[in-house]
């Protein structure tokens, strides 16, 4: 049984307002292109489809080109989750529907735990679906009290009945204590980290939620990740979806023999980040550089001052500029400057900024000219207070 491990498409999304619809199409066409190759029985989507409850409209036709190109590949059965991104009622929408079509989406917890059975040679894989959950929907839907999150799950994961002499594939959208965070995941909140060892009867979980390509602990419990890059935490991640293949189970074995490989994705404009000064950057010429013009950029300025205008003059080489931060020692020296404040309040205004300059450039004294600036300041400051 041979099936593809797709999560986290977040269709619609927005880096820095910028729409990565385009990238998206662009993508999700590579997708298709390496199923049709690939040959699947089955293509596995563990959550956040889009990247919004209420998605765009762009948003919701592209999803729907998307499964309308793997409806016209014959015999593949197309099976989803929905996460914490995704609007349960609306990712459902016709879902009873498509199932005669080979398609399959769980978006609503509501007890409902029967599986989606396929076949092959070696007998039947029960793949079983589980959207993204709260403690909350589980005490609900079983009228229980439950104040541990993987003790919630796990109450879930035995309901299933699962046979364990059978193969069995979970699709979950969740957060699993050991894994990676990447800065993209630390925004979304609201998800409690639940124990790996909830998954332990499953032969394979494709999990969603986690931005990084990773396994948790065993090739059996694994994040895909996405298939672009959001966020500059992810410049230096190679993106892709993983294709799994599971053998027959052995009498008396707990798992069946299990093979996983990663196929690359390669985008149509990456996201990377540049650093240096201003006037180096500003004289790239991005075709020499190896930079193309319309890569998503994030530029990191190590200039002692900050650039008027830095973002709009940046734009005019990088069409696709996201953000510009800077990296320098008086920038860096802010997080660790601590004042005495019993001191401070026997200091003169002039002491304290000089004590101020000084942590702030290493130590360093203000010269001269920067003296005679301050205490002209200092004098206007004073003189309208009286």
């Amino acid at each position: 049984m041979k099936f593809i491990h797709l999560s986290d498409l977040h269709i619609g999304k927005k880096v820095n307002e910028i729409s990565m619809i385009e990238e998206q199409k662009y993508i999700l066409d590579q997708i298709v292109d390496g199923i049709k190759k690939e040959k699947p029985d089955a293509v596995l989507i563990s959550g956040d489809v889009y990247d919004k409850t209420t998605p765009p409209l762009e948003g919701v036709l592209l999803l729907d080109s998307f499964l309308n190109k793997l409806d016209d590949i014959e015999g593949l059965t197309v099976i989803i989750i929905s996460g914490n991104h995704d609007s349960a009622e609306r990712l459902s929408f016709g879902s009873k529907r498509m199932k005669r079509s080979g398609l399959y989406i769980k978006s609503i917890f509501d007890g409902d735990l029967s599986p989606v059975v396929l076949e092959d040679e070696y007998g039947k894989v029960y793949f079983y679906s589980l959207p993204f959950i709260r403690r909350a929907d589980v005490n609900y839907v079983y009228d229980k009290n439950f104040t541990d999150y993987s003790e919630a799950i796990s109450f879930v994961v035995q309901k299933m009945g699962l046979d364990v002499t059978q193969r069995n594939v979970l699709l979950s959208h969740q957060a699993v204590a050991g894994s990676s965070l990447s800065e993209s995941e630390t925004a979304v909140g609201g998800i409690e980290d639940i124990s790996k060892d909830v998954y332990a009867p499953f032969d394979y979980t494709a999990l969603g939620h986690i931005h990084k390509p990773q396994n948790v602990g065993s090739e059996r419990l694994r994040y895909c990740g996405t298939p672009l890059k959001y966020n500059i935490k992810e410049v230096g991640y190679k993106k892709s979806y993983t294709v799994v293949e599971l053998k027959g189970k052995n009498k008396g074995e707990a798992f069946c023999e299990i093979s996983i490989r990663e196929t690359e994705l390669v985008p149509r404009h990456d996201m990377i980040k540049i650093e240096g000064y201003y006037d180096e950057i500003m004289m790239m010429k991005t075709d020499d550089d190896g930079i193309a013009s319309y890569d998503y950029v994030y530029v990191i300025l190590k200039d002692d001052d900050y650039i008027n205008d830095a973002a709009a003059m940046l734009r005019k080489i990088f069409p696709n500029y996201i953000n510009v931060n800077y990296d320098n020692k008086d920038e860096n020296n802010l997080s660790g400057i601590k004042f005495d404040i019993e001191k401070s309040g026997n200091q003169t205004p002039e002491d304290i900024f000089v004590d101020f300059y000084s942590k702030m450039h290493g130590d360093s004294e203000m010269n001269d000219v920067q003296r005679d600036i301050l205490n002209r300041a200092i004098e206007e400051i004073w003189k309208d207070e009286e």
